[in-house]
């Protein structure tokens, strides 16, 4: 059977002598791996649409257990990333998050048209990238159904606090009477939860060139770090550190 659809490779890998497996997000059939063969030879016409970040139109045939690009056509190629290697590596590490909480063949249009949105949007040298990439984390978590709740306690329900704590484990904010149920809960400032708050009310379009200090980005960082440790099991993402460094 073939299906067309269009996908972001996630992955590329040599196989063999000259061809390469892939891991595909596509739009019809969500995340699926499939090898592309010939890929790796110098006039191969899948050459182009198979390289990592790319947005491409597939033609796959459905095997038993593996899909094979029958034609691929480059649609998107963000060429402009790989002159930039901080925006690189940003890049790698969203297409990695994206990689690890999508399963196999479970559609996310939401995620796949974000996950597009932003991709262009590093390739802009006005972008600011911490915004980009802060926003990003939040609508990823919401997209995959993991949506800190951000305007009420998540142990009482009471919509104002003396102060607030954000628990990964619990989901959420604890007000000042809530926050011994997770003794390990993280202060938040009343700044950096209104920038948590409106970020996650806006499309990543709306945001793009606002202008986060490094204080208040590195607090919501580490918030929104340690709660996608505790709700997807990992954040040793090699590509996030590669970029920090620069």
């Amino acid at each position: 059977m073939l299906v067309k659809t269009e996908g972001f490779v996630l992955k590329n890998r040599k196989y063999g002598e000259s061809d390469n497996m892939l891991v595909i997000f596509s739009r019809k059939l969500g995340k699926i791996n499939a090898i592309a063969k010939g890929a790796q030879k110098p006039k191969s016409a899948l050459m182009a649409g198979v390289q990592p970040f790319c947005y491409s139109e597939f033609l796959l045939y459905r095997g038993k257990s593996l899909y094979t690009v029958s034609q691929c056509e480059p649609k998107e190629i963000f060429y402009k990333l790989r002159e930039d290697v901080k925006r690189l590596s940003y890049a790698a590490y969203l297409v990695e998050l994206v990689e690890v909480v999508t399963n196999e063949g479970q559609t996310n249009n939401r995620l796949f048209n974000l996950l597009g949105k932003t991709l262009y949007l590093l390739t802009k040298p006005e972008i600011e990238v911490n915004t980009v990439v802060r926003s990003f984390e939040i609508n990823f978590l919401n997209y995959c159904g993991l949506k800190p709740e951000l305007h009420r306690c998540v142990h009482c329900n009471k919509i104002t606090a003396d102060y607030w704590k954000f628990s990964p484990q619990e989901g959420g904010l604890l007000c000042n009477h809530c926050s011994s149920v997770d003794p390990y809960a993280m202060k938040i400032s009343e700044t950096t939860l209104r920038l948590a708050r409106y970020l996650q009310s806006k499309e990543i379009h709306e945001v793009r060139k606002l202008k986060i200090s490094d204080t208040l980005n590195e607090a919501l960082k580490k918030l929104l770090k340690q709660y996608i440790l505790v709700h997807i099991n990992k954040y040793d993402f090699k590509s996030l550190e590669v970029a920090e460094k620069l």
